[in-house]
């Protein structure tokens, strides 16, 4: 899906060639890619946005199955359980902000308990992340945008009417996958109602059973945020491999 970061793409930064975003890919959702490292702009174009791909879901979408926007597949959601309770002091899987180390029940929990909706992308950006961190599909669902592929995909009911297991499959990964490691690279505005936003982080996947822990890969996303109809800002889509 050849497509110009329209969202969160970061003005500052002049628009890059296609030599220099060869290789670049979107995928649904903001969810990690893990099993593939992605491929890293040149480091004399390191703040170019960006880019030709082929659109998916974003962030770790790719981790949890994800393929194309035109797939539809068959399964069983899965069933959801219920996590560990974090501790007090737990540091937000975030890293904390706008405090670096602020615990997880300061910083990106009252987002995902709706208690509260993040006023800016940065914002909305790093209580995603947490979000696949800690396993809240419910609230990645709500963040994301109507008009993202992940939408398109999922399960076919019984009626042949596609209904997203984004939720569960996030669930689903947080078990298997450890993501930490989060930097804000790139944060910019492309008008009223789209912004870019650039990040790093690195995962470990952890839950295989029978296997040791996998070795730390890392990655990059260029996500991109559009405003909702209620004016909120939510989860477009993203290109991996688009920042450095």
């Amino acid at each position: 899906m050849s497509v110009v970061v329209g969202c969160p793409v970061n003005p500052r930064f002049p628009r890059a060639s296609a030599a220099d975003v060869r290789g670049a890919r979107r995928v649904r959702g903001d969810a990690p890619r893990v099993g593939a490292r992605a491929r890293p702009a040149p480091a004399s174009n390191r703040d170019l946005i960006v880019v030709h791909g082929k659109k998916k879901g974003g962030f770790a979408s790719e981790m949890m199955g994800g393929g194309d926007e035109n797939a539809v597949t068959t399964k069983k959601a899965a069933a959801s359980s219920k996590g560990t309770a974090p501790r007090a002091d737990e540091v937000c899987p975030c890293g904390g902000y706008p405090t670096p180390g602020l615990p997880y029940a300061r910083c990106c929990k009252p987002y995902h308990k709706g208690d509260a909706y993040p006023g800016d992308c940065v914002t909305l950006m790093r209580s995603r992340f947490s979000g696949y961190a800690k396993g809240e599909g419910d609230y990645i669902v709500k963040t994301t945008h109507p008009e993202n592929p992940i939408f398109k995909d999922g399960s076919k009911a019984e009626s042949g009417k596609v209904v997203s297991s984004l939720a569960d499959d996030v669930k689903m990964t947080c078990k298997k996958v450890r993501f930490y490691g989060l930097e804000i690279v790139q944060d910019k505005g492309k008008g009223e109602d789209e912004h870019y936003v650039g990040f790093k982080y690195k995962c470990r996947v952890v839950g295989q059973k029978g296997f040791k822990e996998l070795a730390e890969e890392s990655h990059s996303e260029l996500s991109t945020f559009r405003r909702g109809e209620d004016g909120r800002w939510l989860f477009l889509d993203g290109v991996t491999g688009a920042v450095e």
